[in-house]
């Protein structure tokens, strides 16, 4: 991170300072106190279970050059004897202004990247495509909130030529907030699906949070868009940036003969706009051509070669739990995808089973989409019929594992097949015989399911 004043802190914060050591330097950003290093501003957030602002006497322990503490808890902080202290009105707030500060510093240009469903997987690959030619700085695993996104912006520092950031909303105005933080060049929209509907209430919401990430962008700049979303297609003709649509139906860039090769590589031609040529990608499922698609965009408009987007397509690594491939202890083979979970990701999980799995026993173990509303249990209910069709085994774990029954019922999955529990503890302690004879095993679920727990037991025996 470039060094920062106090001084600089307290204006772009709207801090209240009663200092006077104005130009002590920050060298680092952190929310954290049991990792916090010398030189660095402590940032204390509040959730339901914790309050940061416990832990500020430990964080200047550990050598903390400041705090920025919540003005309403003052009486926190009364009894310290460093009194290095920025009282703000809202500590995640003021993080996000200092970031979009620390963000003018650098003239470098950003990609943006948000959807539903595949901006992980889509912000992987178009950071390492531009990688082959530019020194980029990408968002770390999944920390696209308004928390994470400014912890990537102090990552910033000289020698970076690129941004690939991923923004992820649970309600409207949250992209808008961290598009403004990042002022992209360039933004990507992977797709509309109806992950968060508990909060935003409809699809059409869902697009309008999405689509909060082009506000920043001027008719200079770009917006990279599904076409085969219908409510990015509808609005195609009042975007104010230039356009490029990608989509397997529509599109200035589509794919055509598609093949998957392995459990891990796509082969596939594209078309349109940028020519005629063929790809291949270290990726696996069909559903994520379009993600690449994106990611080609992307290049192309950064100006590399057809050479440089290959090449980095082979350099991709993925994060874990995404579609990745393990092997149990008895033998079978775990196809782990539990980092998160909706509708749309179900089913192209599903597929993908499908796709690699023929002549061979198949085990489902779903759990619960969250934040679904008024939706979870017509979705968990759709899921488990269209799992029926591709499971021998279907296990079922949360409070919508009934739900998921149902479904697999009307799918016509014979009942003793189908297994339900309340829990992942619950889970664990049946799951390795009532699996311990299939081939091949999905795991999915949103993150907050932590179903890592039940790959764990099938990968280790215990």
């Amino acid at each position: 991170m470039k060094a920062l004043t106090i001084k600089e802190v307290i204006k772009y914060t709207s801090g209240e300072y009663l200092g006077n050591q104005f130009n002590i330097q920050i060298t680092g950003v952190s929310t954290d106190s049991r990792t916090i290093n010398k030189g660095e501003l402590f940032v204390p957030l509040t959730g339901p279970n914790f309050d940061g602002h416990d832990f500020i006497e430990r964080a200047f322990e550990k050598g903390a050059a400041a705090i920025l503490c919540d003005k309403n808890k003052r009486s926190k902080v009364d009894n310290l004897p460093i009194k290095n202290i920025i009282f703000v009105d809202n500590p995640q707030s003021a993080l996000l202004s200092l970031s979009a500060y620390y963000r003018r510093l650098f003239d470098i240009p950003f990609v943006a990247i948000t959807g539903s469903v595949g901006k992980t997987t889509t912000k992987e690959m178009t950071a390492e495509i531009l990688n082959m030619r530019f020194k980029v700085l990408k968002t770390s695993g999944n920390l696209n909130n308004e928390i994470g996104l400014p912890l990537t912006i102090f990552r910033l520092e000289e020698g970076y030529q690129v941004g690939v950031v991923e923004l992820g909303m649970s309600a409207l105005g949250e992209i808008s907030r961290m598009a403004s933080v990042v002022r992209p060049k360039i933004a990507v929209i992977t797709n509309i699906g109806i992950a968060h509907i508990e909060k935003l209430g409809s699809k059409q919401n869902i697009a309008r949070a999405k689509m909060e990430i082009l506000e920043p962008l001027g008719e200079n700049d770009l917006a990279v868009l599904n076409g085969d979303c219908q409510e990015l297609w509808d609005a195609r003709k009042t975007i104010v940036p230039k356009t490029v649509f990608f989509g397997q139906e529509r599109g200035d860039i589509k794919a055509r003969n598609i093949k998957s090769n392995s459990t891990n590589e796509l082969e596939f031609d594209i078309y349109g706009c940028y020519g005629e040529m063929t790809f291949k990608a270290l990726l696996p499922g069909i559903h994520n051509v379009n993600n690449a698609l994106a990611a080609i965009a992307v290049g192309f408009e950064m100006g590399l070669t057809k050479e440089e987007i290959q090449q980095g397509f082979l350099n991709l690594k993925l994060p874990e739990m995404r579609l990745q491939f393990k092997k149990s202890y008895f033998g079978a083979d775990i196809i782990d995808d539990a980092y998160n979970a909706n509708p749309d990701s179900m089913k192209s999980a599903l597929d993908f089973l499908q796709q690699y799995s023929y002549g061979k026993k198949r085990a489902v173990i779903l759990g619960d989409m969250l934040e679904l509303g008024d939706l979870s249990e017509k979705a968990h209910f759709e899921i488990g019929k269209y799992a029926a069709e591709r499971a021998d085994i279907f296990i079922a774990v949360g409070n919508y594992a009934q739900s998921f029954k149902k479904g697999a019922l009307q799918g016509h999955l014979d009942s003793r097949y189908i297994h339900t529990f309340l829990t992942v503890k619950e889970a664990v302690g049946e799951i390795k015989k009532l699996v311990e004879d299939c081939d091949i095993i999905l795991i999915k679920a949103s993150r907050g399911m932590k179903m890592e727990q039940i790959t764990q037991t099938l990968v280790r025996g215990s």
